[in-house]
């Protein structure tokens, strides 16, 4: 996949020559207007992966294998069980994950209605469901999003305010791409010190969000090392998006409250969607996928390319139903995900932590006093002060937060319900 793999090179409508590597299949997606361009590059990437497909499959299967033998070797009850003993989270938060999210799907099928309706197509497919439903050639200087950042989180309280200022008036960020440095988001943390934040920003939209995503990581380090000892300062995966994500959403609300402009408006809500659709029902889907493969090892059935292919289809089938084309190549996708060779039962954590920041934040849009929304803050910002110091279930509940209810994972598609409501009025106010 890294050093073996060859890329094709395809032609797009406009006689442009590309390149369809693993990185730039993203962009290609997101940029060509013309659907048979985004087709080109899906059959371009997914036929290199077909190509060695049996041999993903044997590496998969050892991965498994391997998953399997340690479980049995120290006695757990299954695989997952073994996978989520270090953080003592029990094995009913990631079936009540899969579960509840299959059951709220309603508003995931409907947005990509929406989209094929909008886009004008006899055919919709996955590979469509990155392109920009409207175009607003608006650049977003740093300078005001540090402001805009700085204002939208206002309801977490002064403290937390002043810190976020503090970051951007003390210069704690690297800001632009500069020769030799490294790609993405990033915060590092320094105990005794600050955290230092480094972005490639480049004034478009969708860079608008992550320098509030990395200042949420920050926050985050700032009261965890202000409150607790070196040795429970770090926090784990499954709490540490939680705080990125509500930063986005405070921002989100921010930024459309203010925007006197229907295509402005749309492409944030399009842009807050696709969030959802990206961090929570795929990486459910992810985890539901790899939950089933890992239990046909457990019960002693083989793990063959058609089997791992079938069991990616039923899921993809199960979470879109026919608001999508299923391409059959799609089967394919378990291939090309690196996190499922690498770190198997990494992915739930990006959805849990989705979905503890959709519950936080529906508490304080519902808080119906002063005192009841400084309880939820409170609340919240004791769960950013705890760092490690307990296993990250007990520190979720103590804010409110239980992932085992299904009413936590239910507030993920309730918000995306209300998000697919509004830009269906916003793009009905453009024509």
């Amino acid at each position: 996949t890294t050093a073996d793999i060859r890329f094709p090179t395809i032609t797009l409508s406009s006689g442009e020559e590309v390149t369809v590597s693993y990185g730039k299949y993203r962009a290609l997606l997101a940029t060509c207007r013309v659907q048979e361009d985004r087709a080109a590059a899906f059959e371009a990437l997914y036929g290199v992966y077909q190509q060695n497909l049996n041999t993903y499959a044997a590496l998969y299967n050892g991965v498994c294998q391997r998953d399997h033998f340690y479980s049995q070797a120290r006695r757990y009850d299954s695989t997952l069980e073994a996978a989520l003993s270090g953080n003592d989270v029990p094995t009913a938060v990631v079936e009540n994950l899969i579960a509840s999210t299959r059951a709220g799907v309603a508003p995931l099928q409907r947005y990509h209605r929406l989209r094929k309706r909008v886009l004008g197509l006899e055919a919709y497919h996955l590979y469509d469901g990155a392109v920009p439903l409207t175009d607003l050639d608006q650049r977003y200087p740093y300078d005001d999003v540090a402001s805009s950042i700085i204002e939208s989180v206002a309801p977490l309280g002064k403290a937390y305010q002043a810190n976020v200022r503090r970051a951007f008036e003390e210069r704690w960020i690297d800001v632009y791409e500069n020769e030799g440095k490294r790609s993405g988001a990033y915060s590092a943390p320094v105990y005794g010190v600050h955290p230092y934040m480094l972005l490639n920003y480049n004034d478009t939209l969708d860079d608008v969000f992550t320098p509030a995503h990395e200042m949420g990581h920050s926050m985050h380090t700032i009261l965890s090392h202000e409150n607790q000892p070196f040795c429970y300062a770090s926090y784990t995966i499954f709490v540490a998006e939680v705080a990125s994500t509500l930063n986005e959403a405070l921002l989100l609300d921010y930024l459309l409250e203010r925007s006197d402009d229907p295509k402005e408006r749309a492409l944030l809500l399009q842009h807050a969607i696709d969030g959802i659709c990206g961090t929570f029902y795929t990486q459910v889907l992810f985890a539901d996928w790899e939950l089933a493969a890992h239990r046909e090892v457990e019960e002693g059935k083989p793990l063959t390319a058609e089997r791992l292919g079938a069991l990616y289809r039923e899921r993809l089938e199960a979470y879109y139903g026919d608001a999508i084309a299923l391409d059959e190549r799609y089967d394919a996708t378990w291939s090309r995900i690196p996190h499922f060779f690498r770190t198997p039962y990494y992915v739930y954590p990006y959805a849990t932590c989705f979905a503890s920041s959709a519950k936080i934040l529906g508490e304080l849009r519902g808080a119906e006093s002063a005192e009841a929304k400084e309880a939820v803050v409170q609340r919240y910002l004791d769960l950013l002060r705890a760092g490690s110091k307990d296993h990250p279930m007990v520190l979720l509940r103590a804010a409110g937060v239980d992932l085992a209810d299904t009413a936590t994972v239910g507030a993920v598609a309730t918000q995306l319900e209300g998000l697919v409501d509004r830009l269906e009025k916003e793009l009905e106010q453009l024509g």
